[in-house]
């Protein structure tokens, strides 16, 4: 029988002991909390390295790479110095590949529901491969480690800028972890406030349990997450905060919910050799042998995602400019010489949202919410300009959709009045 020991950072109250088959052999797991005290996690793995054939490290901070840079966590690589010939795992090389594997399914699952989603990660350097993954879909991207590493006053919005972040700042982040860095962030109330405007904005949260723990459903209702080691129980918690859906990227074999750490641990053991050595395709093949299924779950019964679409609309004639709030007031009052100059400057005018609409539900529980985006051309306007004037605007509004999320938009009454039935413009447009 081989033994694995998985020695956390976490609560002494998720310490659990059990036996399982997996890939072959018979397994003794035995799983000890630390409820965060580093030195006692050394001891641990000092007692328990010649007594098991691999150990799990839980809740450390992994070695990441994020871009092109590699950054060494020194703490973790402490530990696993201790552990000597012993194998040893975070879980890290595991969770790549199944967060990635996670991700890909639940977009065909979901129907393409990460299209332009605006998706919030609480650590982004922690989660650079999924984050790149994530990049083939959406450019509405938000990385908050600036704001909880440092108390920093505002969010990262591009990969690029998350690889300039992360290069600047592991170095201070190895002196001074950004637990104990209190000082650099006097703010902290603001910064609380920030974070929760993030989440409630964000169409998909990336985040462990421990950092959606702290957000309840203002924050959380209608969301979609993409987490970690959810148990029954923590399912149950986030259905109480309204997640619609949970993307569990990890993996449960057995009756008792473990970490990947524990998972890759119990690889190597089976295999007999480290992770470095083991390649991509090897663990793919353990998924196929296994006949392993991603985790997407609903918590919430009857309720599933909820899609994104933007609808472009524009005034039939000068009296519709009195229904647009900036206008409606000088509409109102202006004589009909003024509404002309009015109605011309309209259609120069850069597309704004009109309206919200939400509450439309489907009886397979998905629901839709979209914007009205409104583009200011009469037809008169519109007949008045050449078809490639109107195109700029209908792309300009597309541009916004993209922005504010939309997975897909329509055009309208636009189609009918001018140029070639929206074709040019859904092959220009960044999003169908």
């Amino acid at each position: 029988m081989k033994k694995i020991a998985s020695i956390s950072l976490g609560p002494f109250s998720l310490d659990c002991n059990f036996r399982a088959k997996f890939l072959g052999h018979d397994f003794e797991v035995v799983r000890i909390g630390t409820d965060n005290d580093f030195k006692a996690a050394e001891k641990l793995v000092i007692e328990w390295r010649d007594k098991v054939d691999a150990i799990g490290l839980g809740l450390v901070h992994d070695h990441y790479s994020v871009g092109t840079r590699y950054f060494h966590q020194r703490d973790t690589a402490r530990l696993e110095k201790l552990a000597g010939d012993t194998l040893v795992s975070t879980g890290a090389r595991l969770r790549e590949i199944v967060q990635e594997w996670s991700l890909r399914s639940a977009q065909h699952e979901l129907g393409n529901f990460f299209n332009n989603a605006k998706v919030l990660f609480l650590s982004g350097a922690a989660n650079y491969r999924l984050a790149s993954v994530m990049g083939e879909f959406t450019q509405n991207l938000s990385f908050a480690d600036p704001v909880l590493q440092f108390g920093a006053p505002g969010l990262l919005h591009s990969l690029r800028a998350l690889e300039l972040y992360a290069a600047g700042s592991h170095p201070v982040l190895r002196v001074g972890p950004e637990d104990h860095l209190p000082s650099l962030a006097p703010a902290r109330r603001f910064n609380r406030s920030l974070l929760k405007k993030a989440v409630r904005d964000a169409d998909a949260i990336v985040a462990s349990y421990h950092q959606l723990e702290r957000y309840g459903p203002d924050e959380l209702e209608g969301k979609v997450v993409l987490t970690s080691t959810i148990s029954p129980d923590r399912l149950q918690a986030l259905k109480e905060r309204g997640v619609r859906v949970v993307i569990d990227c990890s993996i449960q074999l057995f009756e008792q919910t473990v970490g990947l750490n524990v998972v890759e641990a119990m690889i190597l053991a089976a295999l007999g050799k480290p992770a470095k050595e083991i390649a991509h395709d090897d663990y793919l093949e353990i998924f196929t042998d296994l006949d392993l299924k991603p985790r997407i779950l609903y918590p919430i019964e009857g309720k599933k995602q909820i899609n994104r679409f933007a609808f472009v609309i524009h005034p039939l004639s000068q009296k519709y400019l009195t229904n647009v709030k900036p206008l409606e007031l000088l509409a109102k009052v202006s004589p009909p010489a003024v509404m002309d100059v009015v109605e011309k400057a309209a259609a120069y005018s850069p597309p704004m949202v009109y309206s919200e609409v939400e509450g439309i539900r489907s009886p397979t529980g998905v629901e839709a919410k979209g914007w009205l985006i409104f583009v200011g051309g009469t037809p008169k306007q519109i007949m008045s300009h050449s078809p490639e004037f109107t195109y700029r605007q209908l792309l300009a509004a597309a541009d916004m959709a993209k922005k504010l999320g939309a997975q897909i938009m329509g055009l309208g009454a636009f189609t009918k009045v001018v140029g070639d039935a929206g074709v040019t413009v859904a092959r220009r447009a960044p999003l169908p």
